[in-house]
């Protein structure tokens, strides 16, 4: 006969699903259990961390599990991990809240769903505890782990199990809300991974002393799995300031990382393709992320960060959606630089969070970032060609057509060479090979003999090289005096390629 357990809950029904209604989406409510799983990883040990996922007999609902190969917890653990605002038992930054299992379970279940959690501290039987959540609950101990068809861990033997019955409703906020009409499993997962990449990047990064990450996050759909990648800010023209701040009575070292947004690298950011929720050059997504340690707490911060000459948080506005950044904290102690209870944001209530936004009112955050990064852009590639060729005449006050459109860059030196050059920081597109010709045509028309177009960009592809290939094979216009031009000679280059950094 298998041994039970009672135990008593200090939360009645009617308050968790209280707690299911603060406003926590899907991968927050993961989130909260993969906090409590990489905290629970043994010392000296690399966190494995699994979510897997599968659909339900009834198509409205979800199977999702999370599966840890830690510490587990005996049944004292198990007992005040589902206590509301029970202290945890380690000093783990994860648990600052506590476990964060009632916002957890209360945000994926509905408030009134079906759970279950396996858990144990050493080989052999599980405890085992299913909800709803009820003022007193059983704690059974059994040998093995029973989960719902089509639930596959990627490793053997976990320390810890917990097992949710999703609304399929509450599921589709892995998403952006234009999209929450998609069910199947493998898109979702790929939302996901998006998230838990944000998130851990810093357990997933490898760290520069092991060379390894610190952490391993699989998400399976049936037999199929794929290992999370960290997720880095997709930025370009990267500045990094070294800061130091006085929190808790001690200097603490801040690393603020800014720049503009590369539309390239966000192309290929998850798995080879593009985000789709974080980094979206849009105002929902502008801002900066802050990063605690290894956890990334809270993402897209603008007016949370900056403030007006009044007093009043900087406005969300277009002019910002080129600007990214990430603010790297520390691990410290719980109680400075709190979060909120779910860990959806940070506390703003907290006074260290003034102290630490002090030190970035030095760096604002620039409008139209991607105009500028362009200039900037501009003036180096001056300066690598001035220093290559000092005899050159090498500027970008040369305009062309009535309208005074200014060509990029252009370069003239001995045995009239003439090479302009159209710059770009994300990766080449149809309309700048057509922006070169009008530089070209123009030129052309007042006199000037270009000798080489060339499209310097962050990359292009085999379309694009053959646009090309063909427009250098159209007719060019006659010269002032009626004389035949020079064919057109344009090529593409990119910034690695003449070492042009970024």
């Amino acid at each position: 006969m298998e041994k039970e357990y009672n135990i008593s809950i200090n939360i009645t029904p009617k308050a968790f699903e209280g707690l299911a209604r603060q406003g926590m989406l899907c991968h927050q409510g993961i989130c909260e259990l993969c906090d409590d799983a990489l905290a629970a990883a043994l010392p000296g040990e690399k966190a494995r961390v699994c979510v897997a996922l599968a659909p339900d007999s009834d198509k409205n609902y979800l199977n999702i599990a999370v599966a840890d190969w830690g510490c587990g917890m005996e049944l004292a653990a198990l007992t005040n991990a589902l206590q509301l605002g029970s202290a945890p038992l380690s000093n783990d930054r994860l648990n600052e809240h506590g476990y964060g299992l009632n916002n957890a379970l209360a945000c994926l279940s509905g408030g009134t769903g079906d759970w279950c959690i396996y858990t144990r501290s050493q080989p052999g039987p599980y405890f085992k505890v299913s909800g709803p959540f009820d003022l007193n609950m059983t704690v059974k101990m059994t040998e093995s782990i029973d989960l719902p068809e089509g639930l596959n861990l990627q490793w053997p033997d976990p320390s810890t199990v917990i097992h949710v019955r999703v609304p399929m409703a509450i599921a589709r906020t892995l998403q952006r809300q234009g999209n929450r009409k998609l069910s199947d499993l493998v898109t979702l997962r790929m939302w996901l991974i998006e998230h838990l990449g944000v998130a851990y990047r810093g357990y997933l990064e490898l760290d520069p002393v092991t060379l390894e990450p610190s952490a391993k996050i699989a998400v399976t759909v049936s037999q199929s799995s794929l290992l999370v990648p960290p997720i880095p800010v997709p930025m370009m023209m990267g500045r990094t300031e070294k800061l130091e701040v006085e929190l808790g009575g001690q200097v603490v070292p801040v690393t603020y990382v800014h720049g503009t947004l590369d539309k390239s690298k966000q192309e290929h950011l998850v798995q080879g393709s593009k985000a789709r929720f974080y980094y979206q050059c849009s105002q929902p997504t502008q801002g900066i992320d802050i990063r605690l340690g290894k956890r990334v707490i809270a993402t897209a911060q603008l007016g949370e960060v900056w403030h007006r000459e009044d007093g009043s948080p900087l406005c969300r506005h277009n002019s910002y959606n080129d600007f990214v950044g990430e603010l790297i904290l520390p691990e410290l102690p719980r109680g400075v630089l709190a979060t909120l209870n779910n860990k959806t944001g940070i506390d703003r209530n907290d006074p260290d969070w003034d102290v630490v936004f002090e030190a970035l009112a030095d760096f604002p955050p620039q409008k139209n970032a991607a105009a500028l990064s362009e200039d900037e852009l501009k003036k180096k590639w001056m300066k690598i060609l001035k220093a290559a060729n000092p005899e050159d005449d090498v500027t970008s006050e040369i305009s062309v057509w009535p309208t005074g459109t200014r060509v990029d860059v252009v370069d003239k030196g001995a045995n009239g060479k003439c090479d302009i050059y159209e710059l770009k920081t994300r990766k080449a597109e149809p309309q700048d090979l057509y922006q070169l010709r009008m530089y070209w045509d123009g030129l052309v028309l007042e006199g000037i003999q270009p000798t080489r177009g060339i499209l310097l960009t962050a990359k292009y592809n085999d379309a694009i090289r053959e646009m090309a290939e063909q427009m250098n094979s159209l007719p060019t216009p006659n010269l002032p005096d009626g004389t035949p031009s020079e064919p057109y000679r344009f090529l593409l280059a990119t910034h690695q390629e003449k070492e042009l950094s970024v």
